[in-house]
């Protein structure tokens, strides 16, 4: 068999110590390069955070393995996931072979009895908050059925539920019985699902555009004091706003340890102007594939322009429509209302949305922030 690097990952939980060291030990008699927090990751200097050294060598491995028992590990308030969540996360970033062996139990009592429970909690939740809960809530509202054994750390079943939210098979694991690993990845060979790379990881650079700070600063304080009348040409302006606006990854960010690509956004392929005149929008220009309404009225709740207006002058709100699979980013200044239509990749749903909606807002509102600064002050300045 070729040499591969393993990265065994547990929490160090009692019952759980013997097994590490035997698969450990198992897999280098085999050949392969096992990596683990007690044997091999250190020693190294006392500047370096060790949370850092474990998500580096999860990125070196070539396949992750993990044990789960009944305790979920340090958590860290930052990153708002345990160590371990924590390598499972950089793992499925990195598109690493993921093996998962969960103490039968537990799983049993996960499927069984909690995962219902769980998801009714969510629901409820993003029904009266518009939002996915945060670990901290969930695991309150855990702690609070008595339903669930108490017995076992109410963050064990947040990582179950992440797990199977990214759809990744869960083996039994039975404590006591041993594990034929020369078996189990020689099977895997045979099926062809262990892909070992074929060459060194190729580090990817990007180049920052410098930021034109005194320029900007300079537009930003006059544009406010200029009377600017209208647009000759809206739609040609439109055009040229919308092929300026690419699109992007989409990040969930976990404190100061790491970010997961969790999407992406393609870039702006529609864009729309509308005017506030008393209590309707109407249709100034469009751009690209729009198919523009002449006019919404304020109270149209379907309307995302409508919804934005309602929030206040100035207002900034990025929505998303499941039926047409886009993001929609509306801003409202002075009397106009611009939206910008992104399409989502096809793995984007309602309920991603909710879930991921800060990393949604962050990636579309901080890709082009000098762009959209200036529109909005732009837009402001507009008379018709």
């Amino acid at each position: 068999m070729p040499k591969t690097k393993i990265f065994i990952s547990s929490v160090n939980e009692d019952g759980l110590k013997p097994l590490r060291q035997k698969v450990y030990h198992q897999l280098k008699q085999l050949g392969h390069e096992p990596l683990m927090w007690e044997e091999n990751l250190g020693p190294w200097l006392g500047h370096v955070d060790p949370v850092h050294r474990c998500l580096e060598a999860v990125e070196e491995s070539d396949i992750y393995l993990l044990f789960i028992g009944s305790q979920a590990g340090t958590y860290y308030g930052n990153a708002m996931r345990t160590v371990t969540h924590m390598e499972f996360i950089k793992a499925c970033e990195q598109g690493k072979l993921i093996l998962v062996f969960a103490d039968i139990e537990v799983k049993q009592c996960y499927f069984g009895t909690v995962k219902p429970i769980l998801e009714q909690c969510i629901e409820k939740y993003v029904a009266s908050e518009s939002r996915f809960p945060p670990p901290t809530q969930l695991i309150e509202l855990l702690q609070a059925d008595f339903r669930i054994p108490s017995g076992i750390d109410p963050y064990v079943w947040y990582f179950y539920y992440d797990m199977t939210q990214r759809k990744v098979y869960i083996d039994d694991l039975t404590l006591g019985v041993p594990i034929d690993w020369e078996m189990y990845f020689s099977d895997l060979l045979r099926r062809g699902s262990l892909l070992l790379p074929l060459e060194d990881y190729i580090e990817q650079t990007s180049m920052r555009l410098e930021q034109y700070d005194d320029a900007f600063e300079l537009i930003t304080s006059l544009l406010p004091s200029m009377q600017i009348t209208g647009l000759e040409q809206p739609e040609g302006a439109l055009e040229k706003i919308r092929r300026m606006l690419k699109g992007g990854d989409i990040e969930q960010v976990y404190g100061q340890y790491m970010t997961e690509c969790i999407g992406y956004y393609r870039d702006c392929c529609a864009a729309t102007l509308y005017t506030l005149r008393e209590d309707k929008l109407d249709l100034d220009a469009a751009a690209g594939n729009a198919v523009p309404v002449p006019e919404f009225k304020l109270d149209d709740h379907s309307s995302y322009m409508a919804l934005t207006v309602q929030m206040g002058n100035p207002a900034e709100q990025i929505y998303y429509k499941e039926a047409k699979a886009m993001f929609y980013h509306c801003i409202f200044s002075g009397s106009k209302v611009l939206t910008l239509h992104y399409p989502a990749d096809p793995n984007w749903n309602a309920r991603k949305f909710i879930h991921y909606k800060e990393s949604v807002n962050r990636a579309i509102l901080s890709k082009n922030p000098l762009i959209i600064e200036w529109i909005k002050l732009f837009l402001g300045g507009l008379k018709r």
